[in-house]
């Protein structure tokens, strides 16, 4: 019962703290800041504050040095391909309601349920089946094509989604290579180097304000990734039952939404939203079984 319980404090954290950064993402894009300044000075204090924190829990080479050389490639290209997802939202929070990419990263667990049945070979049945396809269904009553103005945005935030998924499969199928630790930081990682290839010829220097939005930024996001490979690694025969717990991102991210940026819900949108949460749970549920 404790790993239960601490399994679904990781997933609450993780949606908790994956809204607060796309909020202080929202804000920075949309008034101009520079992505590779914001995420690489962030990035940097990030990485830094995380290596004194693995000394107090073992230290760095505990968590970070493999036992088996070979599988380093798993870490370092989930990392190498997590460089177009910060990409994908920074630019994305910039153009789409930070409720609405929310509730598109909210088909994450359709996405998750895809991929384990195909890499896996989790067995699927016939009513998971039938709640993703209801699940899509309340994407669509959300969006409605016919009047929403759709753009490229959209489908990039979905394959966000994709990537989640597809992350945490190979985060159930390879957690005995590396502890949650070690995956965080070799997902982190490349991307803050990727970044400083275009700071170093476009400097930047932030002013206090500026120091604290993109030094929070970094540490809240590196939180985020954590509790989300955490809660999975600790979970393990319990994840269908954490995994709902998912679907509270989206209260995080209408009360950002509305106080910081005065965006709301209308109330198909909300049976939508309602659509997309209960379809996501009997689908989880309905897993295995």
């Amino acid at each position: 019962m404790k790993i239960l319980f601490t399994g679904i404090f990781f997933v609450c954290l993780n949606t908790f703290t994956g809204s607060t950064f796309d909020t202080i993402t929202k804000y920075l894009s949309i008034n101009n800041y520079k992505w590779y300044h914001y995420y690489s000075i962030g990035g940097t204090a990030a990485i830094i504050i995380f290596l004194i924190f693995l000394n107090f829990i073992g230290g760095v080479k505990k968590h970070l040095i493999l036992e088996q050389p070979s599988y380093y490639y798993v870490p370092i290209l989930r990392g190498l391909s997590f460089i177009p997802v910060l990409l994908i939202v920074f630019f994305s929070l910039k153009h789409i309601q930070i409720n609405i990419f929310t509730m598109l990263l909210m088909t994450t667990p359709f996405f998750l349920l895809i991929f384990a049945k195909f890499i896996l070979k989790e067995k699927l049945n016939l009513l998971s089946w039938i709640a993703i396809i209801i699940g899509f269904c309340g994407v669509i009553i959300v969006l409605r094509p016919s009047t929403s103005n759709l753009n490229v945005f959209i489908l990039l935030v979905i394959s966000v989604a994709m990537y989640n998924a597809f992350n945490f499969t190979i985060v159930s199928k390879y957690s005995h290579i590396c502890s949650s630790y070690g995956f965080t930081f070799y997902q982190y990682v490349p991307f803050t180097l990727f970044c400083y290839v275009f700071f170093i010829f476009d400097p930047f220097i932030p002013d206090a304000n500026e120091i604290i939005l993109f030094v929070s930024s970094g540490v809240i996001v590196m939180i985020s990734m954590w509790a989300w490979t955490a809660a999975y690694h600790i979970a393990g025969k319990y994840s269908s039952i954490i995994s709902p717990f998912f679907f509270t991102q989206i209260i995080w991210a209408t009360l950002y939404g509305k106080i910081f940026f005065g965006e709301t819900f209308d109330f198909i949108s909300i049976i939508g939203i309602i659509v997309i949460v209960v379809s996501g749970t009997v689908a989880i549920y309905n897993r295995n079984k």
